[in-house]
C-alpha cells in the first residue's frame, strides 16, 4: 500500500510502499493503530506528531522513531502509529472544578458526567471542542477514585465501575456494550477461510453454578429467619448450562443495593432553630410522608440507627442519619458539618416538596420483603445467564472476495452471528466482532475476534490486582448450626516485629538484611521491587548524528527522570550556566526540554547538557551530563547518464549517493547502461568491481577515465569544492543490472 507520512503541521514528509505484513490493528478498550513496515534508500527520521491518513482517521507516531540501517542505502522501518483516542494516554485526569487541577481525588457522579470530565480534559489539551459524547448507558451514581490517572486511566476506570465498555466513533466516546450494525452471517466457506476457538482473558468471569449472597440492609434475623435477603424459595445456589461442566462461583456485591426498601416522598418540610450542647445555633429540619402506612419505629432492629438517602433532588446522593416520631409523623434529620461554619442541610442544600428518599436500618412489612426477594431473584438469574455462556473467543480470516461482494463491515462491536455445527450445538453463536488485524494492503483481508465478554488485559488485571490487594482474615461459625456469620479483621498495614531475612536473595532483600517493624507493607514491597536508580538524562537529535555538509541544524529533546532524587536545581548546555536549559512540568517524575539549533552543519559539532538534581532522603545530590555528536560529511554520487555531467546540479542529480566518511568501501547498481559517472569530494578510486566480473576495472583505461575536477555545491548551495569524477564508458548498452563497488 502506498502510505503518504506527513509532518505534524500537514507537509508532506516521505511516501512509501508498505510491506505485506502491515497492517491496520483495533481492538475493543486496547489498540487503535496502524503497524507499518516499510524500507526507504534515505535515512529519515520521524517525528513526534508525524501522522498518516486511513480511512479518514489520522493515525500518529507518539515518540520520535529513527529506523534500522542495513546498508548506505537501505533503511528499515517498523513503525506505529496511533489513533486519536490514544491522546489520552499522554492527558492527565484532572478535576478542573474551580480551576483546581487536582490529581486526585473522588467523583460520584452518573456515567455521562463521568465521562464529560474525560471529554473537558482532552479538550483542555486540544484546545477546541474536539471530543463529544457519544452513547452513555443509563445507570445510578457511581463514586470512583483518580489518582494519578492518564485519562486513557480514566477510561478503565469508569468502563469498570460501571460494568461498561468504551469505545470511539470517531471523536466520540462512548459508555456502554459495544454492539451496532445488522447481524451478518460469517462461517467456514462462508466469508472466513478458517474458524478457531482460543481462551479469554483469565480475568472473565465463567460458571454454571451460582451461588448468590444477599443484602443484609433492612433483614431482622429475629423477624425474618436469615440475615440476608433469600431467594423465593430460599435456594442456596442457581445452575445454568452445567453441561459445560460445574464451575462453582460466589457473588454479593452486584446484590447488594437490592433490599427490602420503601421509597418514600418528601411531602412538607419545616424548620426550628435550636442551640447545641456548645451553645451553637443550629437549624433542624423535619418533614413529613404522608404515602408512608406504617410506622419504622415498629421495625427497629436492634442497635441499629435509622438512616436515609435521598434520590432526588438538592440532597440527591446523600445519606443522614434521622429519628422517627410516631406521634408528628415526622422525620427528624441530624445535621452533618463539614466545617465550622456549614451545615447540611442548610442553604440551597435542604429536603424540598416532591424529593424522593430511601429510609434503612429497620425492618420492613412482609410485603416488601417479598417484593425485594423476587427483585433479587431475577438478578441472581440475569447474573448467571450473563457469564454461563460460552466466553470463548472464535475467530478467522476472513475470504476478502466475500466480505467485499456481501459488504460485511469489519468494525468493532459489529454484530456476527457464528455458522458452525460443530463448534456450536445449536449449529451458531450470536456474538460480536471485538478485534479486528486488517492487511493495510487490502483491508478486506483481515482476522477478526468475536466474543460476548472482554477481559482487562494482563496489565489492567495486574494493576487492579494490586490496587485492591487486602489482608483480611475471616472467621466462621459451626456450619452444622444451620447458619452462618463472618467477621473481618483488617490486619495492621505495618510489619509488627523485625525479619532477619534467612533465604536466599528475594528481589533487592540479601541475606541478613533486617526489615524493621513499624514499616508499611507498600514499603516493603517497594524496597524488595525496586531499587533507586538516581536521575537519568538522556538525549535524541531531530536529524541524525551523521549529516550532509549544509544539512539544516534541527533539535535536540533532553529527557530528565527524577527516579528518587530531590528537585532539579540546574540544567544548562556547553558548559555555561548562563545557558539554560528549560525543563517542563514534571509528569511522573519525567521532564523535558527542547534545545533548538540554527544554521547549517558545515562541521563536527557537540553538545553537552548538564543537569543537577537535589538530595532527596535515600540519594545524594546527582550531577548529570549527557553529550551528542554530530559529524558532518560531504555526499559522494553515482548513476547512468548519457553524457558526461558539465553542472552541479547535474552530479546531484545521479541516482545513487550516500555520505562520504572517508577511506572505504561503497556500493551501487546500475541498469541499462551505457555511461556511467562517479563523483567524490576527496580521495582516490583504488578499486572498482562489477559483481560476476573478474578484476578491478579502475585500470582498464579504454573503459574508465579521469579522475577530473568538476565544481560542486553543498546541499543549500552556500558554498562549492571540487570533486574528482570518473566515467566509465561502453560501446553497448549493458541492459542488465549491475553491482559495482569501489573502494578507495
Amino acid at each position: 500500500m502506498e502510505l503518504k507520512i506527513y509532518n505534524q503541521n500537514g507537509e508532506l514528509k516521505l511516501t512509501v510502499n508498505t510491506a505485506a505484513s502491515s497492517t491496520w490493528n483495533t481492538e475493543l478498550m486496547a489498540e487503535n493503530a496502524v503497524s507499518a513496515t516499510f524500507t526507504h534508500p534515505f535515512f529519515v527520521a520521524l517525528d513526534v506528531n508525524d501522522y498518516v491518513m486511513l480511512n479518514d482517521t489520522k493515525f500518529s507516531i507518539n515518540k520520535e522513531y529513527k529506523p534500522k540501517q542495513v546498508s548506505t542505502q537501505e533503511y528499515n522501518y517498523t513503525v506505529k502509529f496511533y489513533g486519536p483516542e490514544h491522546d489520552a494516554e499522554r492527558v492527565m485526569f484532572l478535576n478542573l472544578t474551580d480551576g483546581q487541577y487536582e490529581l486526585q481525588f473522588y467523583l460520584d457522579d452518573s456515567p455521562a458526567m463521568h465521562l464529560q470530565r474525560w471529554i473537558d480534559n482532552m479538550n483542555r489539551v486540544y484546545g477546541e471542542k474536539r471530543w463529544s459524547i457519544g452513547d452513555v448507558l443509563d445507570a445510578p451514581k457511581k463514586t470512583v477514585e483518580y489518582n494519578n490517572a492518564t485519562c486513557w486511566d480514566a477510561l478503565s476506570l469508569i468502563s469498570d465501575a460501571f460494568e461498561a465498555e468504551w469505545w470511539t466513533d470517531g471523536f466520540k466516546i462512548n459508555l456502554t456494550r459495544c454492539e451496532r450494525g445488522d447481524r451478518v452471517e460469517l462461517g467456514y466457506m462462508q466469508g472466513l477461510t478458517s474458524l478457531t476457538q482460543s481462551e479469554n482473558s483469565s480475568d472473565v468471569k465463567f460458571f454454571t453454578r451460582l451461588f448468590p449472597l444477599g443484602s443484609t440492609r433492612n433483614i431482622d434475623r429475629n423477624r425474618y429467619g436469615f440475615s440476608r435477603l433469600q431467594l423465593p424459595n430460599r435456594a442456596k445456589y442457581v445452575d445454568r448450562n452445567t453441561r459445560y461442566g460445574l464451575y462453582e462461583y460466589v457473588e454479593e456485591s452486584t446484590f447488594a443495593d437490592i433490599y427490602p426498601h420503601y421509597r418514600g416522598t418528601v411531602n412538607t418540610v419545616r424548620q426550628e432553630e435550636k442551640v447545641d450542647e456548645n451553645d451553637k445555633k443550629i437549624t433542624i429540619y423535619y418533614f413529613d410522608d404522608i404515602g408512608m402506612t406504617f410506622d419504622p419505629n415498629d421495625f427497629e432492629i436492634g442497635g441499629l440507627a435509622k438512616h436515609i438517602t435521598f434520590q432526588t433532588g438538592e440532597l440527591a446522593g446523600r445519606e443522614f442519619e434521622v429519628k422517627y416520631d410516631s406521634k408528628t409523623m415526622e422525620w427528624e434529620i441530624l445535621n452533618t458539618y463539614p466545617s465550622e461554619t456549614e451545615q447540611i442541610p442548610g442553604k440551597n442544600l435542604i429536603p424540598a416538596l416532591g424529593d424522593e428518599y430511601i429510609p434503612w436500618n429497620f425492618s420492613l412489612p412482609t410485603g416488601l420483603e417479598k417484593e425485594a426477594e423476587v427483585a433479587y431473584e431475577t438478578a441472581v438469574n440475569s447474573y448467571l445467564e450473563k457469564y454461563s455462556e460460552d466466553m470463548s473467543k472464535y475467530g478467522g480470516e476472513t475470504d476478502y472476495t466475500y466480505i467485499d461482494k456481501n459488504n460485511i463491515p469489519l468494525q468493532l462491536g459489529q454484530n456476527v452471528r457464528l455458522l458452525s455445527d460443530k463448534f456450536f450445538d445449536e449449529g451458531f453463536s450470536d456474538t460480536r466482532i471485538t478485534k479486528v488485524t486488517r492487511k493495510l494492503d487490502n483491508l478486506s483481508m483481515a482476522t477478526i475476534e468475536c466474543t460476548n465478554m472482554v477481559g482487562k488485559g494482563w496489565k489492567r488485571t495486574v494493576d487492579a490486582s494490586l490496587a485492591q490487594l487486602q489482608y483480611v482474615m475471616s472467621s466462621g461459625s459451626n456450619p452444622s448450626s444451620g447458619s452462618s456469620s463472618s467477621t473481618s479483621i483488617d490486619v495492621s498495614d505495618k510489619l509488627k516485629k523485625n525479619i532477619v531475612i534467612n533465604s536466599n536473595d528475594v528481589g533487592y532483600f540479601k541475606k541478613k538484611d533486617v526489615l524493621l517493624a513499624g514499616q508499611t507493607w507498600e514499603t516493603i514491597f517497594r524496597k524488595m521491587l525496586y531499587k533507586p536508580m538516581g536521575g537519568e538524562l538522556s538525549s535524541s537529535i531531530s536529524t541524525s548524528d551523521k549529516v550532509e555538509y549544509g544539512t539544516k541544524q534541527g533539535r535536540i529533546t533532553y529527557t530528565a527522570t527524577r527516579n528518587g532524587q530531590g528537585e532539579m536545581t540546574k540544567a544548562f548546555h556547553d558548559e555555561d550556566e548562563g545557558k539554560k536549559l528549560v525543563f517542563s512540568a514534571e509528569s511522573q517524575g519525567i521532564q523535558t526540554a527542547v534545545l533548538t539549533l540554527s544554521g547549517t552543519y558545515t562541521k563536527r559539532e557537540t553538545h553537552r547538557a548538564t543537569v543537577v538534581y537535589a538530595s532527596s532522603d535515600i540519594l545524594p545530590e546527582k550531577i548529570l551530563n549527557d553529550t551528542i555528536t554530530v559529524n558532518v560529511y560531504r555526499r559522494w554520487f553515482a548513476g547512468v547518464v548519457d553524457s558526461e555531467p558539465k553542472t552541479s546540479a547535474q552530479v546531484r542529480a545521479l541516482g545513487s549517493s550516500g555520505l562520504y566518511t572517508g577511506k572505504g568501501e561503497y556500493s551501487f547498481t546500475a541498469t541499462n547502461w551505457k555511461m556511467i559517472a562517479i563523483c567524490l569530494p576527496e580521495g582516490d578510486i583504488t578499486s572498482l568491481e562489477i559483481k560476476g566480473i573478474q578484476g578491478n576495472i579502475i585500470w582498464d583505461t579504454g573503459l574508465v577515465s579521469g579522475p577530473k575536477e568538476i565544481p560542486v555545491k553543498d546541499l543549500n548551495s552556500s558554498t562549492e569544492t571540487n570533486y574528482k569524477m570518473w566515467i566509465m564508458n561502453t560501446q553497448l548498452v549493458n541492459d542488465t543490472t549491475n553491482h559495482i563497488t569501489l573502494n578507495t
